[in-house]
Protein backbone atom coordinates (compact mmCIF):
# COMPACT_ATOMS: atom_id res chain seq x y z
CA UNK A 1 0.00 0.00 0.00
CA UNK A 2 1.02 3.30 -0.87
CA UNK A 3 1.33 5.80 1.87
CA UNK A 4 0.48 8.87 -0.09
CA UNK A 5 -2.48 8.90 -1.65
CA UNK A 6 -4.02 11.73 -3.20
CA UNK A 7 -7.24 12.54 -5.28
CA UNK A 8 -6.35 13.73 -8.68
CA UNK A 9 -6.96 17.25 -8.52
CA UNK A 10 -8.21 18.56 -12.30
CA UNK A 11 -5.60 19.74 -14.11
CA UNK A 12 -3.47 22.62 -12.84
CA UNK A 13 -0.33 24.15 -14.22
CA UNK A 14 0.86 25.46 -10.75
CA UNK A 15 0.94 21.93 -9.18
CA UNK A 16 4.20 20.39 -9.63
CA UNK A 17 4.32 16.29 -9.66
CA UNK A 18 7.47 15.67 -6.67
CA UNK A 19 10.39 13.20 -8.05
CA UNK A 20 11.03 9.67 -7.43
CA UNK A 21 13.82 10.85 -4.57
CA UNK A 22 11.41 13.68 -3.76
CA UNK A 23 8.68 10.91 -2.66
CA UNK A 24 11.26 8.71 -1.61
CA UNK A 25 12.33 11.41 1.59
CA UNK A 26 8.64 12.36 2.13
CA UNK A 27 7.86 8.85 2.81
CA UNK A 28 10.78 8.01 5.11
CA UNK A 29 9.91 11.46 6.85
CA UNK A 30 6.20 10.13 6.83
CA UNK A 31 7.44 6.92 8.27
CA UNK A 32 9.81 8.45 11.19
CA UNK A 33 6.57 10.65 12.43
CA UNK A 34 4.35 7.93 12.28
CA UNK A 35 7.17 6.16 14.49
CA UNK A 36 7.39 9.09 16.86
CA UNK A 37 3.58 9.17 17.56
CA UNK A 38 3.11 5.91 18.67
CA UNK A 39 6.37 6.49 20.74
CA UNK A 40 4.51 9.66 22.34
CA UNK A 41 1.10 7.37 22.51
CA UNK A 42 2.94 4.29 24.64
CA UNK A 43 5.31 7.08 26.92
CA UNK A 44 1.69 8.94 27.65
CA UNK A 45 -0.02 5.09 28.34
CA UNK A 46 2.75 4.55 30.44
CA UNK A 47 3.27 8.10 32.32
CA UNK A 48 -0.23 7.28 33.07
CA UNK A 49 -0.01 4.19 34.79
CA UNK A 50 3.10 4.94 36.92
CA UNK A 51 0.80 8.23 38.02
CA UNK A 52 -2.00 6.24 39.31
CA UNK A 53 1.08 3.81 40.71
CA UNK A 54 2.34 6.82 42.93
CA UNK A 55 -0.67 8.04 43.93
CA UNK A 56 -1.40 4.55 45.36
CA UNK A 57 2.13 4.29 46.94
CA UNK A 58 1.07 8.18 48.05
CA UNK A 59 -1.58 7.11 50.11
CA UNK A 60 0.05 4.27 52.19
CA UNK A 61 2.90 6.85 52.71
CA UNK A 62 0.34 9.67 53.68
CA UNK A 63 -1.71 6.77 56.37
CA UNK A 64 1.61 5.95 57.72
CA UNK A 65 3.36 9.51 58.10
CA UNK A 66 0.06 10.50 59.76
CA UNK A 67 -0.30 7.56 61.96
CA UNK A 68 3.42 7.84 63.08
CA UNK A 69 3.14 11.55 63.49
CA UNK A 70 6.01 12.26 60.49
CA UNK A 71 5.95 15.42 58.71
CA UNK A 72 9.30 15.48 56.84
CA UNK A 73 11.26 12.82 55.81
CA UNK A 74 15.05 13.59 54.76
CA UNK A 75 16.26 11.22 51.54
CA UNK A 76 19.23 11.25 49.44
CA UNK A 77 16.95 12.67 46.70
CA UNK A 78 14.96 15.15 48.65
CA UNK A 79 12.75 16.25 51.66
CA UNK A 80 9.33 14.44 51.50
CA UNK A 81 6.71 16.49 53.13
CA UNK A 82 3.49 15.72 54.04
CA UNK A 83 1.13 18.22 54.67
CA UNK A 84 -2.26 18.10 56.39
CA UNK A 85 -4.96 21.52 55.88
CA UNK A 86 -8.52 21.91 56.74
CA UNK A 87 -10.53 23.20 53.98
CA UNK A 88 -14.12 24.42 53.68
CA UNK A 89 -16.18 21.48 51.35
CA UNK A 90 -16.27 23.18 47.80
CA UNK A 91 -20.27 25.00 47.39
CA UNK A 92 -21.74 22.42 43.98
CA UNK A 93 -23.62 24.18 40.93
CA UNK A 94 -26.57 22.07 41.76
CA UNK A 95 -26.91 23.59 45.51
CA UNK A 96 -26.39 27.01 43.97
CA UNK A 97 -29.32 26.23 42.02
CA UNK A 98 -31.59 25.02 43.96
CA UNK A 99 -30.82 28.55 46.64
CA UNK A 100 -31.53 30.81 43.37
CA UNK A 101 -34.69 28.79 42.60
CA UNK A 102 -35.54 29.29 46.38
CA UNK A 103 -34.41 32.80 47.29
CA UNK A 104 -36.31 34.56 44.28
CA UNK A 105 -36.64 37.34 45.98
CA UNK A 106 -33.00 38.38 47.24
CA UNK A 107 -31.24 40.99 45.12
CA UNK A 108 -27.86 39.99 43.12
CA UNK A 109 -25.53 41.51 46.28
CA UNK A 110 -27.47 39.43 48.71
CA UNK A 111 -27.92 36.06 47.08
CA UNK A 112 -23.70 36.37 46.76
CA UNK A 113 -23.80 36.70 50.37
CA UNK A 114 -25.94 34.05 51.30
CA UNK A 115 -24.45 31.55 48.71
CA UNK A 116 -20.48 32.14 50.23
CA UNK A 117 -20.96 33.31 53.49
CA UNK A 118 -22.94 30.31 54.38
CA UNK A 119 -21.56 27.58 56.45
CA UNK A 120 -19.93 24.87 55.15
CA UNK A 121 -18.62 21.30 56.72
CA UNK A 122 -15.03 21.42 56.76
CA UNK A 123 -13.20 17.79 55.90
CA UNK A 124 -8.90 17.85 56.28
CA UNK A 125 -7.23 17.93 52.98
CA UNK A 126 -3.61 16.00 52.78
CA UNK A 127 -1.25 15.95 50.54
CA UNK A 128 2.33 14.62 50.02
CA UNK A 129 5.08 16.39 48.36
CA UNK A 130 9.00 16.25 47.29
CA UNK A 131 11.09 19.00 47.84
CA UNK A 132 14.37 18.54 45.81
CA UNK A 133 16.85 21.55 46.97
CA UNK A 134 17.78 24.15 44.16
CA UNK A 135 21.21 23.73 42.60
CA UNK A 136 22.98 27.16 42.68
CA UNK A 137 24.80 27.77 39.59
CA UNK A 138 26.20 30.82 40.76
CA UNK A 139 30.02 31.21 41.62
CA UNK A 140 31.32 33.78 44.16
CA UNK A 141 34.27 34.45 42.82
Amino acid sequence: MDLIEREQPEVDEDIQTPTEDELKDFRSLVNEWIKMDEQIRKLSIALRERKVHLKALSENMQKFMSRFGYDNLNTNQGRIVNSVRKIKEPIKMMEIKEFLLEKKHLTGEQLFKEIFEKERPVKQSSSIRRVVPKVSMHLDI
